[in-house]
């Protein structure tokens, strides 16, 4: 947990994807994340080196890093031990984009989330007898949401992007009756 929340995750083992690892947790993988070597620090990093993702892509999601771990160790384009650019590589927490779900990512990173994407599998897959890593404990991290998916108005088209905030006084969302 120390470098997903406080000094940054370097790209050296064992933080690589766990595609090409061939079942150990500790060896090179995939290379995953373009981010600096770790810092003291407690502060989000924006890694200019890692290009945007278009917000038309289809493979564009709020989820982040998360989703882009899940396409390097699912999608075919990606699933290969190279070093490339992955969707969604500039969200949270490398990056500073307003759509992305931080309180869904963290809390699906505590939850395990990423200790898999490294090779770290949950309790209920068993190598060499399991089908796939793809356990249901895995998928109920995954799938897990809270509850946010959108935000209630847009964005500006220019700086500083993020609209005014609403006054706590007199807006409310549900009204009362």
């Amino acid at each position: 947990m120390l470098p997903i929340f406080y000094t940054g995750v370097p790209n050296l083992a064992p933080y690589q994807l766990a595609t090409g690892k061939n079942g150990n947790p500790l060896a090179v993988g995939k290379p995953f994340i373009h981010n600096f070597l770790p810092t003291l620090g407690d502060m989000l990093r924006l890694n200019m080196a890692v290009p945007a993702t278009p917000r038309n892509d289809p493979n564009f999601s709020s989820l982040g890093l998360v989703q882009a771990a899940v396409l390097g160790l699912t999608n075919p384009t990606y699933a290969n031990p190279n070093l490339q650019f992955i969707p969604n590589m500039d969200g949270f927490p490398n990056g500073r984009r307003l759509e992305d779900d931080v309180t869904t990512i963290e809390l699906q990173a505590v939850g395990g989330v990423v200790l898999a994407a490294i090779g770290l599998w949950y309790d209920d897959f068993t190598p060499g007898t399991s089908p796939s890593p793809v356990t249901q404990n895995l998928l109920n991290v995954l799938t897990f949401n809270a509850g946010v998916t959108k935000n209630d108005t847009t964005l500006r088209a220019s700086f500083p992007y993020v609209q005014t905030p609403w006054r706590g006084f007199d807006y409310t969302l549900v009204k009362r009756q």
